[in-house]
């Protein structure tokens, strides 16, 4: 559909909050998150295979020697960031845990009961969201430039220009969500973020600066760009005008009541189109750390709860149960040999 005919992404923006949220999902300390979210995961797995005594089954084995693989893969990508400032194999680091999940649910599951099936789905979840998004942050630096540089001749690839595959708009949702999963803490308010007038970049000029840039239409008062991170020595993608696309009626191929709202239960997805800018960069403040989370917090039978809150264990069915800081974690008896208590991300009392 033609820009034309679409609706302006008229959102109130924070500059402050969606560049800390791309300077957040770019931090070593955020991708060694993904890899230890990734370690989690196989060690769950790998648990429940061997309390059940199916090794050998199937693939099951495999997929948890995928997931540590791929933890390592992401430390791998933490190597060249750190002695090249070069980020671009992470975004296939980062982007494969996720895509995975086709090939995990090919495997036989049905083996685990409804709480190991719950554990199993959350942690995936969260790997896949954590990894997901910080592929998202780096994807535009794969081609964004390089089909602003071939734009006179692009030809049916417009579609592709066109196309903003970072993240789109206002970052408030995908701060909540990983706030969610418990991967992220945004800080209340937002640290500063100035903009640095003097360091400036075109569209398809190599990128002078690794970090987070701001298009000149978002500075003069626009609300339909996003911030962009971008990767030194990589073309400088084009700015992103945002649109809204047509409601999108997701249930219109199956029966409905005819009193039914279709505005209602239709959904409206953004577009975008590639227009040229100057890009300005933006400094991150001095000390923005990755905040601490419960999201790995685990304890052994036998040691002291180390937080007060609702914990569950692999090792029995139905163990959600409540416990004081300091108390003596229990031991269950079980075929999982030693009993490892997990933090419950939910932490709402049980529903009488």
């Amino acid at each position: 559909m033609s820009p034309i005919n679409l609706k302006p992404y008229n959102l109130p923006r924070n500059l402050d909050q969606d560049a800390w949220f791309l300077y957040q999902t770019t931090s070593i300390a955020y991708y060694e998150l993904c890899a230890r979210l990734c370690e989690d995961f196989a060690e769950l797995y790998n648990n429940l295979i061997t309390g059940h005594g199916i090794h050998g089954a199937a693939r099951l084995d495999y997929w948890v020697s995928r997931y540590l693989t791929h933890a390592e893969n992401i430390r791998r990508g933490i190597g060249f960031i750190k002695n090249g400032d070069d980020y671009m194999p992470m975004i296939d680091f980062l982007r494969a845990p996720s895509a995975d999940y086709r090939g995990l649910v090919e495997q036989p599951l049905r083996w685990m009961n409804e709480d190991e099936r719950k554990q199993w789905d959350l942690a995936f979840r969260r790997l896949s969201y954590a990894c997901g998004t910080g592929s998202e942050t780096l994807r535009n630096n794969e081609a964004g430039g390089r089909l602003w540089l071939n734009r006179g001749s692009v030809g049916s690839s417009q579609i592709y220009l066109d196309r903003d595959d970072s993240h789109i708009g206002d970052s408030a949702d995908a701060i909540k969500f990983a706030q969610g999963y418990g991967i992220m803490s945004p800080p209340t308010p937002y640290p500063k973020h100035p903009i640095d007038a003097s360091e400036r970049v075109s569209p398809g000029a190599p990128c002078p600066r690794t970090g987070v840039w701001v298009p000149k239409q978002w500075i003069d008062g626009a609300n339909d760009f996003s911030l962009a991170f971008c990767v030194q020595g990589h073309p400088m993608q084009p700015a992103y005008r945002i649109y809204w696309g047509k409601p999108l009626d997701v249930w219109a191929d199956f029966p409905m009541p005819d009193d039914d709202d279709v505005e209602e239960r239709s959904i409206t997805l953004t577009e975008t189109k590639a227009v040229d800018t100057t890009w300005y960069f933006v400094s991150q403040p001095v000390a923005q750390a990755m905040p601490t989370t419960t999201l790995h917090m685990r304890c052994e039978a036998g040691q002291a709860c180390p937080k007060s809150g609702y914990w569950i264990t692999p090792a029995k069915s139905g163990s959600r149960r409540f416990f004081s800081q300091g108390a003596p974690m229990p031991e269950e008896v079980s075929d999982y040999g030693s009993t490892i208590w997990q933090w419950d991300s939910d932490q709402s009392d049980p529903k009488l």
